[in-house]
């Protein structure tokens, strides 16, 4: 039985979808054979069950679209992919496609994220500790981020990264034990503070 019409002219990457009292939705012609969705060349019409399916598949390409447009503008985690597109009402087992494909295509990696993200939190001055707490909130183990962390920042790196935040704390004339419970919530570990406070002040 017809229930929607299928417009293919003008637009060889994809179909349109048209159905009386329903928004025209868009279709890309990879998404179709991706998902085994298969129209006769000369089809015309499909049913209501079709018409249903074709939703879907629409569901899939704008959600794609919306992840793709996000990485663009930065690295994400799988948790933080996920939570941005269910906020904007996608269904959960097309965000878990969508994440799948982006994956896949290496759009989204965890690896690349979580170097760029301990650099960066490293030159702006914080310890280990606190990043690897981010990193766990934004869905990264423990274990995962640590062996990152370690492959990328080594001790000089650490102790630069101290030395920034004594700078900024410092300007406040604290006490040294202060200073070091300071450094401590900023995630640097015991010796590291210790050696970047003992260098700063002898530079002094």
């Amino acid at each position: 039985m017809r229930y929607a019409q299928i417009k293919r002219r003008g637009n060889p990457e994809g179909i349109n979808v048209l159905s009386k009292g329903c928004s025209p939705f868009f279709i890309p012609k990879n998404l179709l054979i991706e998902f085994s969705f298969n129209l006769d060349e000369d089809q015309d019409y499909v049913s209501e069950e079709e018409y249903h399916e074709l939703l879907i598949l629409n569901q899939h390409y704008l959600c794609r679209k919306k992840s793709l447009d996000l990485l663009a503008r930065r690295e994400h985690t799988k948790l933080e992919m996920k939570v941005k597109l269910i906020q904007r009402k996608f269904a959960s087992v097309v965000v878990n496609k969508t994440i799948e494909y982006v994956v896949s295509k290496d759009y989204l990696n965890e690896y690349r994220f979580c170097e760029n993200f301990i650099l960066s939190k490293n030159r702006k001055g914080e310890g280990k500790y606190l990043i690897l707490k981010r990193l766990k909130e934004k869905g990264i183990s423990n274990s995962f981020s640590a062996e990152i962390y370690d492959q990328s920042i080594d001790y000089d790196m650490e102790i630069k990264a101290c030395i920034k935040s004594i700078e900024k704390l410092n300007r406040k004339k604290i006490d040294k034990n202060s200073l070091s419970n300071k450094l401590k919530s900023k995630g640097f570990y015991y010796s590291v503070i210790r050696d970047a406070i003992n260098f700063y002040f002898e530079e002094k």
